[in-house]
């Protein structure tokens, strides 16, 4: 994903948050990702979306449920 796109999703993610917010897969893979959380630690931080470390990016997963 290119640094154009990711900023165009970090846009309209941020439009949804106001909106109420939504849940929407960053990759192929059963993991979706909390971005109304991301951006929101990103907001109190101070820290552009591009600059989280993997650590802190892989705390917004949620991952599938197990039955």
């Amino acid at each position: 994903m290119s640094e154009k796109e990711i900023r165009a999703m970090a846009a309209l993610d941020e439009a949804a948050e106001k909106a109420g917010g939504f849940l929407s897969p960053l990759s192929k893979e059963d993991i979706d990702y909390d971005y109304r959380k991301m951006l929101a630690y990103c907001k109190e931080k101070g820290v552009d979306p591009l600059d989280l470390t993997i650590r802190e990016f892989n705390r917004f997963a949620i991952l599938p449920q197990e039955h």
